[in-house]
């Protein structure tokens, strides 16, 4: 399983809209019930928001729209024009573990679930009134009408048909094999809160510009699994490790909370160098697990070669394999002797993860001075993948920058810009790993070292399009080298 870790036209709105959504209900024994879905409104919405290019959206799709007569200047637009509504406020949950999934929340969940019960436009608006500013409401209707066209020749006339004979079989087949009676063991390990009467509800969306594969594409919001899939396409087997990884997700979001504050306490507690790595990388590694583990049950053992396109979670999902899949068939769930052997084998497959770069960017906090730091922290975002990021600007009198600079929870990136002299004297003075350096404000250049609390990068450039070949010096050098902390660049 390679995880890739998420519309209808005017003139035959009518009768059309009024069919409502397509759905097929599969009960289980011990375990969620699951409806397979396909429904016109919810295909629209999430047509558009991948047109606008939200992470949740099949990149295949945008694609085929950027191909397509409908790609006018008109459509972009409107385009920018969703990106900067307000349409998916968040909030933190208190009491959770900050970077678990459970820690946050967002009106997404409820507003998704509304377009999937919707049998029309205006049905969408009143069932999501007071959800979302009536402001809001009116402009996504009036974004929604502009591309119904599109959606209608793209995504929904060529695929509506298919859609609905994939539903009854995928359905069936998830009926066949008795996978939610299989992810209800999952629920016993996550020791999560999820009732065999809450189902959740696959929504079936077309993949456009796709392979031949059911799905690489997944997404779960509440207990909605958004599902991007070829319509013609019958590979149950792998498109089910897909869809079951996004579910573990939704599995470890409800999981209890007194749980999640023991197992970060357990990660945490750790003598392990590398216990904060394994922590944060538990989240995917899991899920990956567990979506080979429902692969396994429908063919006897686990794919072969790369289950996830990141090498760090590829290897420690493997790694941790048996160990977790022994859990779940024990009926046993997640407890601090996990936590030790997981922190274990995170240690002994990946050695050098406290210096290796491609780790250390997972989760980064980026404190910058430049004028434009969504350009400064882009050259860097080219050359790292993050899995979490943070940007704090200014840094002059920042007393939460040098906090979080010296938590210890992410690797801050540095980026000096302008002010060099008096920034670099305020850095020196609020971290300690700067003290025992000597910064010269007239060079370009960027150190990396090893503090009392983990690594700090600081990068310090007299011309904002240098910073390209700063972050290129860091993929290239690969790991942080504490003989020779410091690279001078012209």
């Amino acid at each position: 399983m390679k995880y890739l870790q998420f519309l209808w036209c005017l003139l035959v709105a009518g009768s059309a809209w009024a069919q409502g959504p397509a759905v097929g209900l599969v009960a289980s024994g011990s375990g969620p019930a699951v409806s397979v879905e396909v429904g016109q409104v919810h295909s629209l919405v999430r047509f558009v928001e991948t047109l606008a290019g939200g992470s949740g959206g099949h990149a295949g799709s945008r694609r085929a729209f950027e191909k397509s007569r409908f790609n006018t200047p008109a459509a972009r637009r409107w385009l920018r024009h969703y990106q900067s509504l307000d349409y998916e406020p968040g909030f933190d949950r208190e009491g959770y573990p900050t970077g678990r999934l459970g820690s946050v929340g967002s009106t997404v969940p409820a507003y998704l679930a509304a377009s999937a019960d919707a049998q029309d436009l205006a049905d969408l608006q009143r069932r999501t009134v007071g959800l979302l500013p009536n402001e809001v409401l009116v402009s996504l209707d009036s974004v929604y009408r502009y591309f119904l066209p599109a959606f209608d020749t793209l995504a929904w006339q060529p695929h509506a048909a298919e859609l609905r004979q994939l539903r009854t079989a995928y359905a069936q087949y998830v009926g066949q094999q008795q996978l939610m009676r299989k992810f209800g063991q999952l629920r016993t390990f996550y020791g999560s809160v999820w009732p065999d009467a809450l189902p959740y509800r696959i929504q079936l969306n077309p993949q456009l510009d796709a392979g031949n594969d059911f799905t690489n594409h997944a997404w779960v919001s509440g207990n909605l699994v958004l599902l991007d899939c070829h319509p013609a396409s019958r590979d149950f087997v792998g498109g089910s490790a897909v869809v079951f990884h996004e579910m573990s997700h939704s599995l470890s979001a409800q999981q209890q909370r007194g749980l999640q504050q023991q197992l970060e306490r357990w990660y945490l507690g750790s003598a392990s160098p590398n216990r904060r790595y394994a922590y944060n990388l538990m989240e995917e590694a899991l899920a990956t697990v567990a979506g080979e583990w429902i692969y396994a049950q429908q063919t006897g053992r686990p794919e072969t070669g790369e289950w996830y396109n990141d090498d760090y979670i590829n290897r420690y999902a493997h790694a941790l394999y048996p160990l977790m899949t022994g859990y779940v068939e024990r009926g046993q769930p997640i407890d601090s002797l996990f936590v030790q052997q997981a922190i274990s084998a995170f240690d002994q497959v990946f050695p050098r993860a406290a210096t290796e770069y491609v780790n250390l960017f997972r989760n980064v906090l980026y404190w910058t001075n430049a004028a434009d730091y969504n350009a400064a922290i882009l050259a860097f975002r080219n050359q790292f993948r993050s899995n979490y990021t943070r940007t704090l600007t200014p840094i002059l009198a920042s007393s939460e920058g040098a906090k979080m600079a010296q938590s210890g929870e992410s690797l801050p990136v540095i980026i000096v810009t302008r002010e060099h002299k008096a920034t670099l004297r305020y850095l020196r003075q609020q971290l300690p790993a700067l003290q025992a350096v000597r910064l010269r404000p007239e060079q370009n250049f960027v150190l990396s070292i090893l503090g009392p609390n983990g690594p700090v990068i600081l990068v310090n450039m007299h011309e904002e399009k240098q910073l390209s070949a700063a972050a290129e010096r860091l993929r290239q050098q690969g790991h942080l080298e504490a003989k020779r902390p410091l690279l001078l660049l012209k």
